[in-house]
């Protein structure tokens, strides 16, 4: 997903029609986009003036699968987007004629697709759903397919590339943690695939910069790739230095591109890209950065290989125990690391030791981050002393034994 750093935010259109809520094609020549919402939003918007209720709440009723997916966080509810309409009027109505020139890119993004299919056989293509929000998503990919903020698109200059690098988005499975490297990864591998198979390039101006400071920022990011603070590398900047927003898309495409050019069988190298398990791994066989983590690595008397893992030295037993409001409760673990599931909800269940009580032990790396779910990232708990959403954070236990109480569950 990408967004408000750029002018754009990735999407993907093919040919035109309707198809149902989360099917897609294996034939890049059957992709469907769906501007049926984009429609449905200027009916709306024309009765902003005369209308005793709020039209946009029947936009979002009887909007597709695309709308329904831009709720959250994003549009919220037909108040907080009439708000936002009605505030940024003139700039919503810069975009009603935005669409009528689609049909023209029509031929390069099949173009781009094809290559797509043939450079990755297994290439799937999902419903494309041009959507109105409020001006703080581009793009949006899910199970239901892919959601374009159209009221950020005065025009459709370099849409080709943003299409390819959000359905690129779409085919990717990586694995890993949290981190500013596996972000990197993800959006430069984007931003690779996505100009290999359209010719096309994205970020030029985060490229530019990077290409122009490669030595300073090659040096900056061996410090801090493990981190999960993205500050200065993706969606802001602290103003540090000039530069841009997106720098990660540039480093991403660097470390992608150098693991590319040493592989003879390219096929398989795209295959490895779009589906990275170990983005640790991965950057060590790119090559890229090897001689900055050799140079920081020897001035800091650290181990070359700890930088070629998320994690240096060994797990330490840490048994966990929650206390639950009901006891019908299930609760599972959901971590940033392999031990507590990689942020899987559902991998890790907790045992019931009594009624009110789940505990289970087991061996994790420091720092560890985790959230308690019921199976399912639609009921997180509340947990006593942890902000409603946040991560719990562990930089190190005193007791092998950490307990919490969970004071209710919430919907997402």
């Amino acid at each position: 997903m990408k967004l408000l750093t750029n002018q754009f935010v990735a999407i993907a259109l093919l040919t035109f029609g309707t198809i149902s809520a989360q099917q897609f094609t294996e034939d890049p020549l059957q992709a469907v986009i769906e501007t049926k919402d984009a429609q449905n939003f200027w009916k709306a918007f024309d009765k902003m003036e005369t209308s005793t209720t709020n039209p946009f709440t029947e936009y979002i009723n009887n909007g597709s699968p695309g709308v329904q997916s831009f709720i959250k966080h994003r549009i919220i509810n037909p108040d907080s987007l009439y708000a936002t309409v009605k505030k940024n009027k003139e700039e919503y109505l810069k975009t009603r004629n935005t669409l009528n020139g689609i049909k023209s890119i029509d031929k390069k993004l099949k173009s781009s697709y094809s290559a797509l299919k043939y450079w990755y056989p297994q290439a799937k293509f999902p419903t494309v759903y041009f959507v109105y929000g409020r001006m703080n998503t581009g793009g949006n990919s899910s199970s239901e397919g892919i959601s374009i903020g159209t009221e950020l698109f005065k025009n459709l200059d370099g849409v080709v590339a943003l299409v390819v690098h959000e359905m690129i988005h779409y085919q990717q499975n990586n694995k890993g943690g949290n981190n500013l490297l596996k972000q990197a990864v993800t959006e430069g591998g984007a931003d690779f695939i996505g100009e290999f198979v359209s010719g096309e390039p994205m970020n030029t101006k985060a490229f530019q910069y990077g290409e122009a400071h490669l030595d300073q920022l090659c040096k900056e990011f061996v410090t801090r790739y493990k981190s999960e603070d993205f500050g200065d590398w993706f969606y802001w900047t602290s103003k540090k230095d000039d530069r841009p927003n997106d720098l990660g898309y540039w480093i991403g495409y660097k470390i992608c591109e150098a693991y590319f050019n040493k592989q003879t069988d390219k096929q398989k190298a795209v295959y490895d890209i779009l589906n990275i398990e170990d983005p640790f791994l991965f950057l060590k066989e790119s090559g890229f950065l090897n001689s900055y983590i050799q140079q920081y690595a020897k001035e800091k008397n650290l181990k070359y290989e700890d930088f070629f893992s998320e994690f240096s030295g060994e797990p330490s037993e840490v048994t966990f125990v929650v206390n639950v409001p009901d006891k019908d409760d299930e609760v599972y673990i959901a971590g940033n690391q392999k031990e507590l599931g990689n942020w899987n909800a559902s991998t890790i269940k907790m045992d019931k030791k009594s009624d009110f009580e789940r505990t289970l032990t087991l061996k994790i790396h420091f720092p560890a981050q985790l959230k308690f779910t019921k199976g399912n990232w639609n009921q997180e708990a509340n947990v006593k002393g942890i902000e409603k959403g946040n991560n719990i954070t562990i930089d190190k236990v005193k007791s092998k034994k950490i307990s919490y109480t969970i004071n209710n569950w919430f919907k997402n």
